[in-house]
């Protein structure tokens, strides 16, 4: 477990003291605990008010990724079978361990809204959750304090889910990349928030 607070968020040397030092302790974990973190984190989860940063599942990479086409989905980079499934595994895995979920808002573009509608059968749109490179470089960073405000305002019993891009959870919760499909599970803590855990798109039907 890390934790990151919301100042550190916009300190670069600090983003990467603490990037290393999350990164050590995930190389110290054996492949053997994998099981038993996930199983950590539903657990976790299933106390509730915590909040799911969930990247969007799988789509085919094409020109047409960064393109928004507000009540239009044909025209961008829509989920792949691949990702229909995906998504429809991570509403299952939910379901088998009676995880409540309350609130889930989503990143306009098609692929976050269809991921939570096939996963939670719900989705909310809003603009901050949108990625970086589609908006200037100040909106962005006013997008991710949004962000962290709204992590750290969840007081609600139930779980808040946030469906995104890459770049929008990486930057949270300090790592390089997230696949997709993958999420990770945040705890508030006043005026920081704790990384508990993130769940693998390969482990999400277990």
């Amino acid at each position: 477990m890390c934790k990151i607070s919301a100042t550190m968020l916009t300190n670069s040397t600090s983003r990467i003291s603490t990037l290393l030092l999350c990164l050590l302790v995930l190389l110290a974990l054996s492949p053997r605990r994998a099981g038993a973190d996930d199983e950590r984190v539903w657990a976790a989860l299933k106390q509730g008010g915590k909040v799911i940063l969930l990247r969007h599942t799988h789509v085919d990479i094409r020109e047409a990724i960064g393109h928004l086409a507000p009540e239009n989905c044909a025209e961008e980079v829509n989920l792949s079978s691949r990702g229909v499934e995906q998504a429809k595994r991570i509403g299952e895995a939910f379901r088998a361990h009676s995880i409540a979920v309350g609130e889930v808002l989503s990143s306009p573009y098609c692929r976050c809204i269809d991921t939570g509608k096939l996963a939670f059968g719900r989705a909310k749109s809003v603009q901050y959750l949108r990625p970086p490179g589609s908006v200037s470089e100040d909106q962005a960073k006013l997008n991710q304090e949004r962000v962290v405000q709204e992590i750290l305002k969840h007081r609600d019993r139930s779980n808040l889910v946030m469906i995104t891009h890459d770049l929008n959870i990486s930057d949270v919760v300090l790592e390089d990349t997230v696949p997709m499909g993958e999420f990770f599970v945040v705890q508030p803590n006043g005026t920081d928030f704790d990384v508990i855990g993130k769940i693998e798109p390969n482990n999400k039907d277990q």
